[in-house]
């Protein structure tokens, strides 16, 4: 992790300590985030298959549809 110090003299275990905070709380953040398998058979839709769109004219050829 690089970080630049626009302002300020921070000593080497200033930096060193913020360095660790920032890790701890990328570590956090990334644990809340992965939440492991999903089981999406309840899901609405069919994963399979694209958004319907409605098409008056799709079947304008078929004599008995």
């Amino acid at each position: 992790m690089d970080i630049k110090v626009i302002k300020g003299n921070p000593t080497e275990d200033e930096l060193k300590a913020l360095v660790q905070v920032l890790t701890d709380l990328q570590q956090e953040a990334k644990a809340r985030t992965s939440r492991g398998y999903r089981n999406l058979w309840g899901r609405p839709g069919n994963p399979n298959h694209g958004p319907v769109v409605f098409n008056p004219s799709a079947f304008s050829s078929q004599t008995l549809f």
